[in-house]
């Protein structure tokens, strides 16, 4: 059995409506390399808990509110229970789900969604607040002009890469995305934000479900962009995705390469230099 830290075990008993004397059951699972998570249950009932010891007071918040958004645009995604922070903690409650095999019929159900959502186009560049990306601050204020790629040159490349050797930035400053990269015909739409295979998860029933969130409004590629990312996903979500969306043009996939310029930046400040030589073979490239 898991222990809890007091602030999730109180968010647990409040959200399972369980009696001060009644003893949940925490069994820990995989939340990412971020949180902590266990599922927990009492009286027949369960939820999906994470916590993360020293989380800004707002990071569970933030998530929340990813999550809102997504739900409320028509993304399948976990129902949020209830969130907390003690000052030294924080955690959320979200609504347990039965982890099942990745199928054909629930990859397509995603590519379906994601290009609907997608197609929402009409928004500027960003959020009305800023959130996170794994544990890193994510800077969602608009640009000057509200272009779309002055937006992603320096609220996602730059303002993201801080940290990393100074000569990297330099050659990161030097990049003219203009000659790949386009403003998002009809403006841009609500992003998952950090759509790598770890947070799409299928159930038991053969439904797919959007977790862990960094929303803001860019540019689509970016979302099919982070898919590709570590193996791609499989190929009945791009297929429905098409249905949907349209066909990929001969210059997709030399986009998301360029795109993915951030995730590959946020997991050389997360996870170690063994991704700074991708981050350096991309802009070479792309003449940087």
């Amino acid at each position: 059995m898991t222990a809890l830290p007091p602030v999730a075990r109180a968010l647990a008993r409040r959200t399972l409506e369980v009696p001060e004397a009644a003893q949940p059951t925490a069994r820990s699972v995989g939340g990412g390399c971020i949180s902590e998570a266990a599922r927990v249950e009492a009286a027949g009932r369960a939820v999906f808990l994470k916590w993360r010891d020293g989380a800004p007071a707002d990071f569970f918040d933030a998530e929340a509110d990813g999550l809102d958004r997504l739900r409320a645009a028509g993304l399948r995604v976990p129902r949020v229970l209830g969130h907390a922070h003690d000052g030294r903690c924080g955690a959320i409650a979200l609504e347990a789900l039965d982890e099942g095999a990745a199928s054909a019929r629930a990859m397509a159900d995603a590519g379906r969604r994601l290009a609907l959502l997608h197609g929402r186009r009409g928004l500027a560049p960003g959020l009305a607040r800023d959130n996170y990306i794994g544990s890193l601050p994510q800077p969602n204020a608009p640009e000057p002009g509200g272009a779309w790629l002055a937006f992603w040159k320096q609220r996602r490349l730059l303002a993201l890469s801080r940290g990393l050797p100074q000569g990297l930035r330099q050659r990161l400053e030097r990049l003219d995305p203009t000659g790949v990269l386009a403003e998002p015909e009809g403006g841009c739409a609500l992003l998952h934000g950090d759509l790598w295979s770890g947070n799409l998860l299928c159930d038991r029933e053969g439904l797919a479900w959007f977790i862990d969130p960094a929303v803001y409004a860019g540019h689509p590629e970016v979302d099919l962009a982070m898919t590709r990312l570590f193996g791609g996903f499989p190929a009945a979500f791009y297929d429905a995705y098409q249905e949907v969306a349209g066909r990929f043009d001969r210059e997709h996939l030399a986009r998301c390469d360029l795109l993915n310029l951030t995730p590959l930046i946020v997991h050389a400040r997360l996870f170690g230099a063994g991704y700074l030589s991708q981050v350096e073979s991309v802009l070479t490239r792309f003449g940087a």
